[in-house]
């Protein structure tokens, strides 16, 4: 990939977002309502929402942390990790399956669910990381990868991914019968972000080639590669470099077609072609993107000089935010296939909530 290839698809990007951009954010209640959570213990959190079926949500988190401080803002005097949280919505009531072999307290925070599988990645504050499948009415520890610890965990029509961490950058595996299997990425997808698949042969990854994970402050470089059932290819990615422009999450939108969000904007690539937008005004960060049963494109997004998080869709060249009452923001989202979207929140008291279209 060259820059100059690069330069043009910013150009084309640019131009595009000349015709589409709006003034700011219009206000949207649309189809979205809370859902009715399940009981969790005091001081409990959701981190990760995951939709395969409209009897296939799974929610995860923590619940029964403990932290006593002398002071706001400083170290926990005693501290707690609590205990984990996995709930399955089945169409009318949520349901609770054992977590084989969990050793004390810690939190699960990632869940996979897609094709008939179900995965969760976990730790525990003991015995370090923790990942498992679901058999149907428990799950059950499985081995991960070897060389790496894994920072992203996704089931779905492609199969199970796991994108392992190493220093020197990451790799991606695919569950193969009782094993893994490494998969070659382009040498330009060096950080992987998130993991989306529409069929066997229609998947996305995303990511950077440099800086590093979780680095700051530095020139930004997107990567994006694409499976189609037998090796990953590099995509030429919508522009050349930027301080937020690390792709962070991806949406299929249609055979070869995707959405992706970087931090600081989002674009639509068509097979051939990028047509971007800047994120929402009174935004400062981009975090999570998904696409419904309706084909309506959903993001989540940091606020800028507020601590809460806002849910916006985009429609041609529009946004419109998603205002809830005492539900203060969202950050993961999900979409099941043909289906409704749900996104995890927090009310006005701190407490988990849990947002959906269905």
């Amino acid at each position: 990939m060259t820059r100059a290839l690069t330069r043009v698809a910013a150009s084309c990007a640019a131009a595009a977002l000349a015709l589409s951009l709006t003034a700011g954010p219009a206000s949207a209640d649309g189809p979205w309502h809370a859902a009715t959570l399940p009981f969790f213990w005091d001081e409990a959190s959701l981190l990760d929402v995951a939709a395969a079926a409209p009897d296939q949500v799974w929610i995860s988190g923590r619940q029964g942390e403990i932290c006593i401080q002398v002071a706001p803002m400083t170290p926990c005097l005693i501290y707690r990790a609590g205990n984990p949280v996995v709930r399955r919505w089945d169409g009318s009531g949520w349901r609770e399956y054992p977590i084989q072999g969990w050793s004390g307290q810690g939190f699960i925070r990632q869940i996979a669910a897609g094709d008939g599988q179900t995965w969760i990645l976990g730790r525990q504050d003991t015995a370090g990381a923790y990942l498992a499948r679901f058999d149907g009415s428990a799950f059950v520890p499985e081995a991960g990868p070897s060389g790496g610890s894994i920072q992203v965990l996704r089931a779905g029509p492609a199969g199970v991914w796991a994108g392992i961490s190493t220093t020197t950058g990451d790799s991606l595996h695919r569950r193969s019968g009782a094993g893994w299997t490494g998969t070659p990425i382009p040498e330009d997808l060096r950080y992987v972000n998130d993991v989306e698949a529409r069929t066997a042969t229609d998947a996305w990854a995303v990511g950077q080639t440099e800086p590093s994970r979780n680095t700051y402050g530095r020139p930004e470089f997107p990567a994006l590669a694409h499976w189609d059932g037998n090796s990953w290819t590099s995509v030429l990615p919508h522009r050349e470099s930027g301080p937020m422009a690390r792709i962070v999450a991806v949406a299929p939108s249609g055979p070869g077609r995707a959405w992706v969000v970087t931090r600081g904007e989002i674009a639509h690539w068509d097979g051939t072609a990028w047509t971007a937008a800047p994120a929402p005004e009174g935004t400062s960060e981009l975090q999570d993107i998904a696409v419904d049963g309706a084909g309506a494109v959903w993001v989540t997004a940091r606020m800028s000089g507020d601590p809460r998080l806002g849910l916006f869709r985009y429609e041609s060249g529009t946004w419109h935010e998603v205002v809830l009452g005492s539900v203060t923001g969202a950050t993961d989202i999900a979409a099941s296939p043909g289906g409704a979207a749900w996104a995890l929140a927090r009310n006005e008291d701190g407490k988990p909530a849990l947002l959906t279209t269905d």
